[in-house]
């Protein structure tokens, strides 16, 4: 049975990912390594934020399924799936490992998040260990990677200290330049050693960034719209003897299709009832069905860097929204919408209402046919587990 590597590197734009079009960054050992993956440069996240985007991993669900809408939003609905859990259930070896597995708290996702050193030759050896202790039970290995998120190694270590002074200031290519740095060094020291130190005969692999950045006035960073800034993440798939996916490269795919490709890989029975498909075998009609993205701000200009257990009244019936295809994307705010054009995201006049009118259906198709929206949330966190999800948040610089 084939191995599983899932790889999540935290706030990684499309234009800094190795081997994109255009890439702003150099990365010629991750590029080796990786040079038979299957690579997409049309790939959109379904959020833009890091707790929404990774519980839609783990179920298979969009965020309005799971109800992960926010980085606020504490517990995933009753009965959504669990891939690590089902994993674990098998009798597999799990293990999940994060730079920052305090972004993650309150959210079950069917197996513990344990800390990963920082630095990349710590980081390296320890996840070395764990290969070394797993041996050759069958394995799925979740690593999440936070150093390229903001503050991009600031001193003060704050997403809205130095280096947000920096973006007020005008200074956006000081803050690039940062930013640049600090995705080189997780691609080339900390990637490429891992993939280079794998049978890739033997391990499948699913590499992706969770989100991107817009360096905006009214979005600083992340977790605040559905740009294509934020929304447009690198994906990268690596299947040992495949021959490979169907997906062209006009074609869109999703994070939402991860939990199902990875079921798939794993010989697991899909539990989701979502909306993924399975990249490997995905058929033209798959892959020109709409998809969409949501996201549920929370307080400020820079929303994901202002964590709350409790949502704001003015937040708590904000949704910012885009059901989308190759062509055009549905831009919403609650029931306010207007039509772009994908790519360039002009605003789309002529004829808006009749090209908007499939847009609109499949949004409304998304929450008839979901069996999910009406699932109560687990259990609610407990006013200490709160305090201490504040306290882990402010820790990472995000209160």
């Amino acid at each position: 049975m084939i191995d599983l590597l899932l790889i999540s590197i935290d706030s990684l734009r499309l234009d800094h990912a190795g081997r994109a079009t255009d890439s702003r960054v150099r990365t010629p050992r991750f590029d080796r390594v990786s040079q038979d993956f299957r690579f997409y440069e049309r790939c959109f996240s379904v959020s833009s934020a890091t707790r929404p985007v990774h519980t839609s991993l783990v179920t298979g669900l969009y965020p309005f399924e799971h109800g992960i809408q926010g980085q606020q939003d504490g517990r995933i609905r009753q009965g959504a799936a669990r891939l690590f859990g089902q994993c674990r259930l098998r009798g597999d070896r799990v293990g999940l490992f994060s730079e920052a597995p305090t972004i993650f708290t309150g959210l079950e996702f069917g197996a513990p998040v344990n800390a990963l050193d920082g630095d990349a030759g710590m980081g390296t050896e320890q996840v070395s260990g764990w290969l070394r202790q797993a041996g050759s039970d069958n394995r799925c290995l979740f690593l999440h990677y936070w150093s390229a998120h903001t503050p991009y190694g600031a001193r003060d270590g704050k997403a809205m200290g130095e280096t947000a002074q920096l973006l007020r200031s005008g200074h956006l290519e000081q803050v690039q330049a940062r930013y640049r740095s600090a995705v080189q060094d997780v691609f080339e020291n900390k990637v490429a050693p891992l993939l280079e130190a794998l049978d890739l005969g033997q391990w499948a692999v699913l590499l992706f960034g969770d989100h991107g950045e817009s360096w905006t006035p009214d979005e600083f960073y992340h977790g605040s719209t559905v740009r294509n800034s934020v929304l447009r993440v690198p994906l990268y798939l690596h299947v040992p003897y495949s021959a490979g996916p169907v997906a062209g490269s006009g074609d869109v795919v999703s994070l939402i299709d991860l939990y199902a490709t990875a079921a798939a890989i794993l010989d697991l029975p899909r539990e989701d009832d979502g909306f993924g498909i399975d990249l490997r075998h995905a058929t033209v009609a798959d892959l020109g069905r709409f998809r969409m993205a949501q996201i549920r701000p929370g307080r400020g200009m820079a929303d994901d860097e202002h964590v709350v257990v409790e949502p704001e009244p003015a937040s708590a019936t904000l949704l910012r929204w885009c059901v989308f295809d190759a062509e055009h994307r549905l831009h919403g705010e609650n029931e306010d919408w207007r039509l772009e054009a994908q790519w360039t995201e002009e605003p789309i006049a002529d004829n808006a209402v009749e090209l908007a009118a499939p847009y609109l259906a499949a949004r409304e198709a998304f929450y008839k046919q979901s069996k999910w929206c009406d699932r109560p949330a687990d259990e609610p966190l407990s006013t200490a587990q709160e305090d201490d999800l504040r306290r882990r948040l402010r820790a990472l610089g995000y209160l």
